[in-house]
């Protein structure tokens, strides 16, 4: 019997060791994620099936990484589609399935919105598009046409993810433009480097920006102008032929004898590397 309890211990010891191993290697994710632009045949490719997938219904178009964000890659002449779109002349009061509809288009479309749930999407803004629906004679009306839903920024983890605002446009026929997309992406889930330590480490660093006079104005950080406390935020960085989703601090930095903030620096939570500045 003991000989047996032995040998079994021994044959299960290294299936043990080796479930550890592959647990480890699928948890382990590239950081930061890099989201590629496509080439023009990739994009034209891809914004046709998205328009397909709509019945030809939106008038937006893609942008360069094939997402429903804004960019003028895909406008033909520089121009536009939806400023010379045809939309319904049909007075559209407010209801809350219009609501409804906008959120249903993102996740029908989650393929280039990346969003995947309606639950997830936090409305921001409501707005009335209004027009004419009798639009000669003495009884011309000024209603509403289109509604135009704003859904606030990404949250991952809890943190915003900058620059991921999406506008859905809901007239009588249904959803005709989204601009604006979110993205998937790894978060490291640490900081490595304390709020503190990236204010520490732009001190010295000198910004500068142009007045209303187009002179150049410069400012080197010291502790007079870091006041206000920084704060998380997953940050698309441009990199050659794409993006980068880093997590950064965002470090608030006041102009000098002010309590206007005019910079925001954004500092690599891995590595403390100033990522970019953001002039407000």
């Amino acid at each position: 019997m003991i000989k047996g309890r032995t040998l079994l211990i021994i044959f299960i010891l290294p299936i043990l060791v080796v479930s550890c191993k592959d647990i480890a290697y699928e948890d382990t994710e590239v950081y930061p994620t890099v989201i590629e632009k496509l080439s023009e045949d990739e994009l034209i490719a891809r914004n046709q099936r998205y328009h397909q997938q709509n019945n030809n219904r939106i008038c937006s178009t893609l942008n360069e990484y094939g997402y429903t964000g804004f960019s003028r890659v895909l406008f033909q002449n520089d121009i536009n589609p939806c400023l010379t779109g045809t939309f319904p002349k049909v007075h559209l009061p407010y209801q809350n399935s219009l609501l409804v509809q906008a959120k249903q288009s993102l996740v029908y479309n989650s393929e280039f919105t990346n969003v995947e749930a309606s639950n997830s999407l936090v409305l921001k803004e409501t707005l009335p598009l209004n027009g004419c629906t009798i639009c000669e004679g003495p009884n011309i009306n000024n209603v509403p046409l289109q509604w135009k839903f704003t859904f606030q920024e990404q949250q991952m983890n809890g943190v915003e993810v900058e620059g991921t605002e999406i506008n859905v446009y809901v007239d009588s026929y249904g959803v005709n433009r989204i601009w604006g997309n979110w993205y998937t992406f790894n978060d490291p889930g640490f900081t490595e480097v304390g709020y503190l330590d990236a204010q520490n480490k732009i001190l010295n660093m000198e910004l500068s920006y142009q007045n209303e006079n187009q002179q150049t104005i410069r400012q080197t950080i010291t502790n007079e102008h870091l006041t206000e406390s920084p704060t998380l935020a997953f940050v698309p960085i441009p990199i050659e032929d794409g993006l980068a989703i880093h997590k950064c601090w965002i470090v608030p930095v006041k102009l000098s004898q002010s309590d206007s903030t005019k910079w925001h620096v954004k500092v690599s939570v891995k590595t403390g590397e100033v990522l970019s500045v953001e002039i407000l």
